[in-house]
C-alpha cells in the first residue's frame, strides 16, 4: 500500500475534520504548540493546520517538505503571511466560518451591559434583591449602534440588530457606501461615529494600523453613556488607557472579548472592574463555527495538496498559474 503524505495538526480540532483529512493524509495531533516542537513533529509533513498556535517564517523554513498553512478560522496574524509567500507555501483560512457565532456573541455583550446582566445576576444569587432599584438598564431601541470596520462580521451584525430599530454608524474607508445603506448603515467617519454613538463595536483586523487604535483620543471623543465591545483583536485596545476610561466614567462600560496579551495576566485591572464584562475569547467557539472552522480549513488542504484550487487562498500568488484566479 501506497504511504500516505502527512498533515500536521497542532491542536485538536472537530472529530468529522480528523476524518475527512484522514482519507487522503496520515494526521499527525500535535502535542505542543511551542515552535521547536512543532518543528520537530511537524518534520515530514506536507501541510500544516493551527489555531492559536504561531508559524513563524524561521519555523516554515526548517519544515522542508511544508507546502500549505491553513488557519482554523479568519485571522491569520498569527501567520507570518509574508514569509510564507517568499517560501512558496500556500496559506488558506476559514473566512465564513465563524462569521454568525462572532455577530451573535457581539450582540449578546451588547444587550449584558445594556441590561447590566452580569451584575444583576450575581447580586440577585446573593441575595440582594434591591439591586433592582439600584441598576439602571437600558434599551437597544432608538440607539445608536457605531461599528468600526464594516467587514463581514459587522455587516452580519448590522443586520441583525435591524429588529431592535437601532441606528446604525459604520466608520471603513474601504467600505461601500450603497451596500452599508442597503444594510441599514450609514457610512460616517470615525469622529462622527464616536461623537453620536452608545454602543462601539470593533471589526477590524490586527495591523500596524490598528495596533493600539482604541487610545486615550479614541475614548475621549466617545460618549460618557456609551460602551464599547471587542470580538476582534486584544491589541486593538490599550489596555491601560481604557481602564483609566472606565474607572473614571469617561466611557460608561467595555464588553471584552480578547486581550492582549492572552490569556489576561493576572492582577489584570480590567478584570476588577464592575463595569465590563469578559469571556475567553471564544466568542467564535459555537458547536456550528467549530465544525465549519474545521472542515473549511481542512477542505482547503486536501485541494492544493490534491492539485485544486483551495476555495480560500490567502496569498494566491503562491498557487501555480493554472490554479490562479483569471
Amino acid at each position: 500500500m501506497m504511504e500516505k503524505n502527512k498533515v500536521f495538526l497542532t491542536e485538536k480540532i472537530h472529530p468529522f475534520a480528523v476524518e475527512h483529512l484522514s482519507t487522503y493524509f496520515e494526521v499527525v495531533q500535535g502535542t505542543s504548540v511551542k515552535e521547536a516542537e512543532i518543528v520537530r513533529q511537524a518534520q515530514d509533513c506536507e501541510g500544516i493546520l493551527i489555531r492559536s498556535a504561531t508559524v513563524t517564517g524561521a519555523m516554515m523554513s526548517q519544515l522542508p517538505k511544508l507546502k500549505v498553512v491553513a488557519k482554523h478560522g479568519i485571522g491569520v496574524d498569527n501567520i507570518d503571511v509574508k514569509a510564507a509567500a517568499e517560501q512558496g507555501i500556500l496559506v488558506v483560512n476559514a473566512p465564513f466560518s465563524n462569521l454568525n457565532a462572532v455577530a451573535e456573541h457581539t450582540l449578546t455583550m451588547l444587550m449584558a451591559l445594556s441590561k447590566n446582566l452580569v451584575h444583576l445576576d450575581q447580586k440577585t444569587r446573593a441575595g440582594k434583591f434591591a439591586a433592582r432599584n439600584q441598576y439602571v438598564n437600558a434599551e437597544l431601541q432608538g440607539k445608536t449602534l457605531g461599528l468600526i470596520g464594516f467587514g463581514r462580521i459587522a455587516r452580519m451584525l448590522a443586520k441583525k440588530v435591524s429588529g431592535f430599530e437601532m441606528q446604525v454608524l459604520a466608520a471603513d474607508p474601504f467600505a461601500d457606501a450603497e451596500e452599508a445603506k442597503r444594510l441599514g448603515a450609514e457610512l460616517v467617519s470615525q469622529e462622527e461615529l464616536l461623537a453620536k454613538s452608545d454602543f462601539v463595536s470593533l471589526h477590524v483586523p490586527l495591523m500596524p494600523n490598528t495596533n493600539k487604535m482604541v487610545n486615550r483620543e479614541f475614548l475621549k471623543a466617545m460618549k460618557p453613556s456609551a460602551v464599547i465591545v471587542n470580538a476582534s483583536r486584544g491589541p486593538v485596545i490599550d489596555e491601560e488607557a481604557l481602564t483609566e476610561a472606565l474607572r473614571s466614567g469617561e466611557i460608561k462600560g467595555a464588553g471584552l472579548d480578547v486581550f492582549d496579551p492572552e490569556p489576561p495576566q493576572v492582577g489584570n485591572p480590567l478584570l476588577e472592574l464592575e463595569n465590563v464584562i469578559v469571556s475567553p475569547h471564544n466568542a467564535a467557539l459555537t458547536d456550528e463555527a467549530l465544525l465549519a472552522m474545521a472542515m473549511d480549513s481542512a477542505q482547503g488542504i486536501i485541494d492544493y495538496l490534491g492539485g485544486a484550487r483551495p476555495k480560500y487562498p490567502v496569498n494566491q500568488e503562491v498557487l501555480p498559474g493554472i490554479l490562479q484566479m483569471p
